[in-house]
């Protein structure tokens, strides 16, 4: 396979059976410039991870390519970490392909960001290249469509729509009280209060996410995300470390496989909302039900008065496990 011309922006830290897996998909593609972000460790014991990790990709950096990195000594955390990475690769690129370590693409999402990222460069409407679909769409007559909705496990994007990321939310507490919500949730009660939830929490808590404050961005702007027709990036970073699994492993989610799309792509003929797969991703990727505004509406009130994590994490659990329980017996 030629170099490839795109980009990539690798953010890894202190898991190597992953990365291994990511880093083997981004040297079959050969990227022609690579950048490396690593945020530090969190205690002395993570260190010898944090180190492996680096060296691993360091040493087996086997083709021609220019290298840039930036290894951080002090840990930023989940949220300020890759949101450091991004900001520093888009200060030097125009566009390009972000990577985690537990993101495991196709060979196809390459090109595809590719050909996409030039495609539509010039068009303010599209924010975001996704390669995660859910929902795959075996029998859809075009290589990929639109949604309102990005779910950044392998995306891409360009420095003018980055721009607008604001990990503080500082303009929520007005936007709150607008029209904002009603628009976003097309009416739907439950949608309303689900992104009012998360969106009062990250901006009380921006150190929780970085990807959060800018799907508000991109919700605030109606900014389109481009999904594929099948599922190109997969999430290999189940495991007992992982943030993720504090609510379990979503069963649509364990169905999904690993797949490639067909070139040259089919271009859909209109630039319109996929609106079934976006209610799809409310009710069940984001599993919007009563339960979780609740359990959504108790996290935010126990963190606001000064609860803590251990406390708060233990007692949430028993409530969905508790409701599951209602509802398989139901």
């Amino acid at each position: 396979m030629e170099n490839f011309d795109k980009s990539i922006l690798f953010i890894v830290f202190n898991r190597l059976d992953t990365t291994k897996q990511v880093f083997e998909q981004i040297r079959k593609v050969k990227p022609l410039k690579l950048y490396i972000a690593s945020d530090g460790p969190r205690n002395e014991k993570e260190k010898g991870k944090v180190i492996a990790v680096r060296d691993f990709i360091m040493n087996n950096i086997d083709w021609e390519c220019e290298v840039k990195t930036r290894f951080r000594d002090k840990n930023l955390g989940v949220g300020f970490g890759p949101n450091d990475a991004i900001d520093w690769f888009f200060s030097q690129e125009e566009d390009g392909i972000i990577l985690e370590d537990d993101c495991l693409p196709s060979l196809s999402f390459f090109t595809f960001c590719k050909e996409l990222l030039d495609m539509y460069k010039d068009n303010k409407k599209i924010g975001v290249i996704q390669g995660f679909n859910p929902f795959p769409k075996e029998n859809y007559p075009y290589s990929y469509f639109f949604s309102k909705y990005d779910l950044k496990w392998g995306w891409a994007t360009w420095r003018d729509r980055w721009q607008y990321q604001d990990m503080f939310t500082k303009d929520w507490p007005s936007i709150k009280n607008s029209d904002f919500l009603d628009k976003v949730s097309n009416g739907k009660k439950l949608v309303k209060l689900y992104w009012e939830s998360v969106f009062d929490e990250i901006h009380t808590y921006p150190h929780l996410a970085w990807d959060t404050q800018f799907t508000y961005q991109m919700l605030k702007r109606g900014l389109l995300t481009i999904v594929p027709k099948r599922n190109i990036i997969l999430n290999i970073g189940y495991m007992e470390d992982a943030t993720s699994t504090k609510w379990g492993i979503p069963d649509h989610i364990k169905r999904l496989k690993l797949d490639e799309l067909d070139f040259p792509l089919i271009h859909p003929d209109k630039i319109e909302i996929d609106e079934k797969y976006d209610n799809l991703v409310e009710e069940i990727h984001f599993d919007i039900n009563l339960s979780t505004i609740l359990r959504f509406k108790l996290k935010n009130y126990l963190s606001s008065n000064h609860f803590t994590e251990k406390t708060i994490l233990p007692l949430l659990r028993i409530i969905y496990r508790g409701y599951k329980k209602f509802k398989m017996e139901k």
